[in-house]
């Protein structure tokens, strides 16, 4: 019998042992072992030219999926790593996961094993097949599920929806339908894919049932934990790659660096600090998959003089680099648009900083490029005043502008930029102010204010949540970066926002805030905070933290 016939038949049998693998370890499974695991780079069985990029990224993404689905504390192990046993043990790791992909008949085998290094024991096996190149991303999912349940004892009711390849046009589950290309584009050259992701509490995406038995509202928030002092005046933070409990990575930014901070369980840890290839001066940071590959680039945008500039950071290990730079938009973050996670820009004005209408942003592989424009009008107050402070989600079957404007007030726009609610409240933190336009003698350049856009999530029933600072009554702009604000949860009610809970008034300035889950507020949820302690302003030399918050 020739292999041509031999690996064929041999297929089922082989299916048959990987199907049976969970019956040859259950002891091992029951243990539940603790959420510490290092992984090193997958191996290629056979042929490698046409999955070698593909299998180079299969550690970060499974990376992320054990991260989301159980909490754990992963280690990304190089090739340099070797042995990968004794660096994981050095690391502090508790177990090492080895994995292969092999070429078998017209598809693919991607096997993985998990071994207890402290008795070198194996502590698990696993097997998911694939028909082709592009489904190997596709069965990640799967096999993390099952390392999930059988390893760490954690039950995932609903398996996460894929994360397909960039450029790839199959649409992820729940997606909405591709816009068409607007009138003014080229037919012989496509519009790159928008920068989306699906939002798990759209109506349009997939969601985890959550327990409704008791109805609970939040009504306190308490610090577990503050990061040491910042030299530095924050001016914002943002969730880097997090897991459903919140633990994961965080973002601060300052005026002229990024600082990264872990945070594990009650525990606020410093990474690294990014100071080279960033503007001049920073205005706003984001975070967000644009890639498709399953972990968050960073999208800083700033000025250098008079030219605005904005740039994406990705991970590469455990440091940062510039993968795209010099992009003349100034860029944001909408959490929720038409049931997805956009990125729009604006482009730089003449006389002001910001002009023109909203475009969705795509990544095309290299850069990020303007796609469709959205509906709201630009040209009218209060969006006249720019794309600072735009946030978006859904209120009922509508989805909606959230928008800081430059007075500080909070507002609910529709599609069309046309204000239905405005807060008298005052929100949003703008103590950072940039000059722009042309010089006049005796008065200068004009000055702006940075406002930082609302954190919006969901809470108990799907009610709107939305976590920004606010501002103690009386107080001038001019004077915002000396004055204090307390850090306030709202929630959208009877169509206004009401007040559920908030930080006691002190001395301290809230410049910026995020929800670490983007599954939803629930009971004990974690949000993260940028507290400037002394402001950068006469006396030079500011002085900040980072805290963080149990929802109760």
């Amino acid at each position: 019998m020739g292999w041509g016939r031999s690996k064929n038949a041999a297929r089922p049998l082989l299916i048959l042992l990987f199907t049976v693998l969970p019956a040859v370890y259950p002891v091992a499974w029951a243990a539940e072992y603790p959420r510490r695991i290092a992984i090193a780079p997958f191996a290629i069985l056979g042929p490698q030219e046409e999955i070698r990029q593909t299998v180079d990224i299969l550690p970060r993404l499974i990376s992320s999926r054990l991260m989301a689905l159980a909490g754990a504390d992963v280690l990304l192990l190089s090739p340099a790593d070797k042995p990968a046993g004794d660096a994981a043990k050095k690391a502090g790791q508790t177990l090492l996961l080895n994995g292969s992909v092999a070429k078998l008949g017209a598809g693919y085998s991607i096997d993985v094993t998990v071994s207890d290094l402290s008795t070198g024991q194996t502590a698990g096996a696993f097997f998911v097949a694939a028909a082709t190149v592009d489904e190997i991303i596709l069965r990640l999912g799967d096999l993390a599920s099952d390392i999930s349940e059988k390893i760490f004892g954690v039950k995932t009711a609903v398996r996460p929806p894929p994360v397909l390849p960039a450029g790839q046009r199959q649409e992820p589950l729940g997606a909405a339908p591709a816009q068409p290309a607007s009138a003014g584009a080229r037919a012989d050259v496509p519009l790159p894919a928008p920068v989306t992701a699906p939002v798990p509490d759209s109506p349009t995406a997939a969601a985890v049932p959550r327990d409704s038995k008791e109805e609970w509202v939040p009504s306190s928030l308490k610090k577990i934990a503050e990061s040491g002092k910042i030299a530095d005046e924050l001016h914002g933070v943002v969730s880097g790659d997090m897991d459903p409990e919140g633990n994961g990575e965080v973002i601060a930014y300052g005026r002229k660096g990024i600082h990264l901070y872990r945070v594990s369980g009650a525990e606020l840890l410093p990474k690294a600090r990014i100071t080279k290839g960033l503007p001049g001066h920073i205005l706003n940071v984001e975070a967000v998959d644009i890639d498709g590959d399953g972990a968050k680039e960073i999208l800083v945008t700033g000025i250098d003089g008079d030219t605005l500039r904005s740039a994406v950071l990705k991970k590469s290990g455990e440091t940062y680099g510039t993968v795209a730079d010099r992009l003349p938009f100034f860029l944001v973050l909408l959490p929720d648009w038409k049931g997805k996670k956009v990125v729009a820009g604006q482009q730089q004005g003449n006389d002001i900083p910001f002009h023109g209408k909203f475009y969705v942003m795509s990544w095309d592989g290299k850069t990020l490029r303007m796609a469709e424009a959205l509906p709201a009008d630009t040209l009218r107050a209060p969006l006249s005043s720019g794309i600072l402070g735009l946030s978006s989600a859904r209120f009922g079957e509508e989805w909606k502008w959230i928008y800081t404007d430059e007075n500080d007030n909070l507002r609910v726009l529709d599609a069309g930029g046309n204000t239905e609610y405005k807060t008298r409240a005052k929100y949003g933190w703008s103590g950072d102010p940039f000059e722009w336009g042309l010089y006049m003698p005796r008065v200068g350049k004009t000055r702006y204010y940075v406002r930082n856009a609302a954190r919006v999530s969901r809470g108990p029933g799907g009610k709107l949540l939305v976590l920004v600072p606010a501002a103690e009554e009386g107080f001038l702009k001019m004077e915002f970066s000396s004055k204090t604000t307390r850090l306030v949860l709202l929630r959208w009610d009877g169509g206004e926002f009401v007040e559920l809970a908030g930080t006691p008034k002190g001395d301290h300035i809230y410049s910026g805030a995020d929800f670490p889950s983007s599954s939803g507020l629930e009971r004990g949820g974690k949000m993260v905070a940028s507290v400037i302690e002394k402001p950068d302003g006469v006396l030079k030399g500011g002085m900040s933290r980072l805290v963080l918050f149990r929802v109760e």
